[in-house]
């Protein structure tokens, strides 16, 4: 979060690039369009060798990627070392890969609901520790010192994460597994609508620091992190608890959240303060984790557990374009219509992913029928246990004499 929080002010503080705009968008999109590319290799390996040694690989790469960044002169080495980084690091999926792998379908929920809470947990500390090491060294120094983080976390999946069973599968070729993996029409649907939603959740990066430094350009870097982390405060609180409010319907769960984002969005990009983009930015927290605990959740419920790991690799893949095609299309944006534009273009994203949901929303349940369990509204749940508390003690009164 530091990485994404700071980048396009570092890319503006170097003053080797003529549209910062532009080229912000360019560093996030090819990050991952490399991890688009590399994904599915990294799945179906996981499915051969186990998913823990994929975080190690991943952890690695992260400590060389950000220690290098902060030796960049120009926009053309962070270009080129977001490449670098896209292509083989990837520690959020492999722990995510991690997790839908070994826990059962009727824990995946709750098991995705964590993991979201602890990515949440570094998206607030993130930006607030990065703050503190802008201050202690400076800009390029902070992404040196970030490096020390991912170092920790290699160190965690070395010695404390442990993977019980490491799952064999037929070695079918990445472009086979490929195929088979988006055959189902089921993730069809779904990789279409993480496409488009991934899309939108990047359009805004390149854009979104640009937006804080011309709201409040005396304290951009404060208020960046303080905006970031209120965001990641929203998505920590709320991830353990979103799955109850739609009580295990996680199609619902992801149309809703979905379409309420489109609002929250179009809101973001009507912001007259600092104040008012920080409010919003928290409220849009919560929908922002319900659609990233429901598709995660809807994938693997569609996936065997035996090829969780390439059919996570394929929704990785998927997940990257929508992050190659949401900064391209917010630096355009913002560089051709001003930067709210950019919000503007993420509404439209949500609201196209929401609309597939909503057409297909009937042959999703039925598909996900026997994977899903829906429990009743709360009321009906009370009321059904009230009759047959009633029965129950009805049966057991001795008839009157």
């Amino acid at each position: 979060m530091i990485i994404v929080s700071f980048l396009p002010i570092l890319l503006s503080e170097l003053e080797t690039a003529a549209n910062v705009s532009f080229w912000s968008g360019a560093v996030f999109a090819v990050g991952a369009l490399a991890s688009a590319i590399m994904a599915p290799l990294w799945g179906s390996l996981a499915d051969r060798h186990g998913k823990r040694p994929m975080l190690v690989r991943a952890g690695s790469v992260l400590v060389i990627g950000y220690a290098l960044i902060g030796f960049a002169t120009n926009h053309l080495h962070i270009f080129w070392l977001k490449a670098f980084i896209g292509a083989l690091s990837g520690y959020i999926p492999a722990a995510t890969m991690l997790v839908a792998s070994t826990t059962p379908n009727d824990e995946l929920g709750f098991a995705m609901g964590l993991l979201q809470t602890t990515i949440a947990i570094g998206t607030v500390s993130g930006p607030l520790l990065g703050a503190a090491f802008v201050s202690a060294f400076g800009l390029s120094g902070a992404f040196i010192a970030c490096a020390a983080l991912p170092v920790v976390a290699t160190l965690i999946a070395v010695f404390i994460v442990k993977e019980e069973t490491i799952r064999t599968t037929e070695r079918t070729g990445i472009i086979k597994g490929m195929k088979n993996a988006i055959s189902l029409p089921i993730l069809q649907i779904l990789f279409a609508v993480l496409v488009l939603m991934q899309a939108g959740t990047a359009c805004t990066r390149p854009t979104l620091p640009l937006l804080i430094k011309e709201l409040s350009p005396d304290s951009a870097a404060f208020a960046t992190s303080v905006i970031a982390a209120l965001f990641g405060l929203a998505t920590a609180v709320a991830a353990p608890v979103v799955g109850r409010y739609w009580r295990g319907n996680y199609i619902a769960m992801l149309r809703d959240s979905l379409l309420a984002l489109v609002v929250f969005m179009i809101l973001q990009g009507f912001s007259g303060s600092v104040y008012s983009l920080g409010v919003f930015r928290f409220l849009s927290g919560i929908p922002s984790v319900a659609m990233t605990v429901a598709i995660n959740v809807l994938v693997a419920h569609a996936a065997t557990p035996e090829v969780r790991g390439t059919v996570f690799g394929v929704m990785n893949s998927m997940s990257s374009a929508g992050f190659v095609l949401g900064p391209l299309l917010g630096g355009y944006l913002g560089s051709a219509f001003g930067i709210a534009s950019s919000f503007l273009g993420a509404s439209v994203l949500y609201g196209c992913s929401g609309v597939i949901v909503v057409s297909s929303y009937k042959f999703l349940m039925d598909t996900l029928a026997d994977k899903m369990i829906i429990l009743p509204p709360l009321r009906l749940r009370r009321k059904l246990s009230r009759r047959i508390r009633q029965r129950f003690f009805a049966r057991r009164t001795p008839r009157s004499m």
